[in-house]
Parts: C-alpha cells; structure tokens; sequence
C-alpha cells in the first residue's frame, strides 16, 4: 500500500512539471485539471484521472487518429450475438488496439455559435473511425458535435448533461446510458446502427425534446431501465417495448435517408437490420 501510494506522489509530481499529463504505455493520463482550447489531436486513449476534470472551451476541434488495424478477430467481451453475427470487425481487439477514446469528468460547453467539435481527423471521415467518450460523473456536454465515433458517448457516471448538441454517425450507439439521474434534453441524434439512446440503469434518467432519427432504434431500455422518455420527435426510430412508456412523443415511420452503418466502406449494420 505505501508502495502504492508513493508511486501516485511520483507521478503527481512528475505530472505537475509535464502540465497535468503523464504518458504511459498507450495512454495518455491526465492527473491535473486541464483546459483544452483550440485543436487538439488524440493520439492513444486518453485517461482524466477521477479527482481531475477535463475542460474544453468553446471553438474546440478534438481530433482522433486512429493506427493501422492488424489482421485478426479476436472478439472482446462486447462482441455479442448481433455483432458477431453481422461479422463487425470493430467488436475485436484489433479494433481496439488502433482505435482511441476519451474518458472522465468533462466539461463541453460551447456557444450556438460557436460548438465544441469531437470528430475522425481523416480527411474522408468514416463510421468508428475512433473509440467513443465515457463520461464520468458530473460531465456536462453542451453546444457540441460528436460523430464519426464507435460508440459515441457513453455516460458511466452520474449526474450527467447532453444538452443542445448533434450526435451522429455512431456505428454502434450514439448515446449509452450505464448510470443514474442523468438529463439528455434538446439534442439531434441521428445514424445510429446499434441504438440512438441506450439506457441500461434505473433511476432518474431523462430523454426529452430530442430529435432522434434514421438510427437502427431510437430508444433501447434494458436491465429494468425506466427513463422518463418526455415530448422528443422519432422519424425512423422507434422506442422498443422494453421501454416506460413515454408522454408527448410523436414518432413518424418513414423510409431511412441512408443504408446504413460501414465501417472501412464495408456495409456492417444495414438500416432496419434487427
């Protein structure tokens, strides 16, 4: 234990003289709160250490590259029935290992005018060209643009806000919900091939005034999940029956405005595909 906590006073001492960032293996720690401004280029996953917070300012471009990815399938404990069965390359290892996230508290809040940008720094983006977000307690998304990701934005912490933002182009979620008391409200979330909004925990979550559309399903509830799902509007997007049933949602069916989920140009999930 002494052991321990020496090394953490080490590395927070070596990390104070690097401004709050502390490489390791294929990580990028951040021990220090820190502001982030004008582009940034991810690198390798990136890791806000709990009692630090990630802020980034309005006008922000976050810009993940991703690393060649090595022959080979071997599935990661997420890979279940529906993504081995459509034979998706990004539910491996391989995946894994080329492609980079983002995960702690963070605090997004840009301007209408001016938003905050987390995209594929390809010059000819595609669905997953980067991991996801995961979003620690207390993070706050505001006034933002997420696309181009894997998994969009996963929220793993409490007490979180999506608010006013465009989430899209997600391979597999755009949106996962894995915690409580949680607030996404005013946001456009389209093309989405797994699920637009995923909710897997009880208590206190909220999904309203979105607009959520062309995604494989508009809201997924699992394990018991009971957002309230209040006055958004679905068009080619369903809410599955798993789900509370929801007040002042209009939901259109119409024909999808795209085929459906790639991934390298490969067609992986076609729209309407379940």
């Amino acid at each position: 234990m002494k052991k321990v906590f020496f090394a953490i006073i080490v590395i927070g001492i070596v990390a104070s003289i690097l401004g709050g960032v502390y490489m390791v293996h294929r990580y990028s720690l951040i021990l220090l709160s820190t502001t982030w401004q004008g582009e940034v280029r991810i690198t390798r996953d990136t890791l806000v250490l709990p009692w630090a917070t990630l802020t980034i300012l309005p006008g922000t471009k976050v810009l993940f590259k991703q690393n060649p990815q090595k022959p080979g399938r071997t599935w990661t404990k997420y890979a279940d029935d529906f993504i081995t069965r459509h034979n998706d390359p990004t539910g491996t290892q391989e995946y894994q290992d080329a492609h980079f996230d983002i995960t702690g508290r963070l605090i997004a809040v840009g301007t209408p005018q001016e938003s905050i940008i987390f995209t594929s720094a390809s010059a000819d983006p595609d669905y997953a060209d980067w991991s996801q977000l995961v979003l620690f307690s207390g993070s706050r998304l505001e006034y933002v643009e997420v696309s181009y990701a894997h998994n969009g934005v996963n929220i793993d912490g409490d007490g979180v806000t999506v608010r006013n933002s465009k989430i899209h182009d997600s391979l597999w979620s755009c949106i996962d919900i894995f915690s409580s008391n949680n607030v996404i409200e005013g946001n456009e979330v389209f093309h989405c091939w797994h699920q637009a909004i995923g909710v897997k925990a009880k208590k206190g979550n909220v999904i309203a005034r979105n607009v959520v559309h062309d995604a494989q399903v508009g809201v997924n509830c699992e394990y018991g999940a009971d957002p309230a799902i209040v006055q958004n509007r679905f068009e080619d997007a369903f809410i599955t029956p798993e789900c509370p049933e929801g007040q002042g949602n209009s939901i259109e069916e119409r024909e999808p405005d795209t085929k459906g989920g790639t991934y390298q140009g490969k067609l992986i999930y076609p729209a309407h595909d379940n």
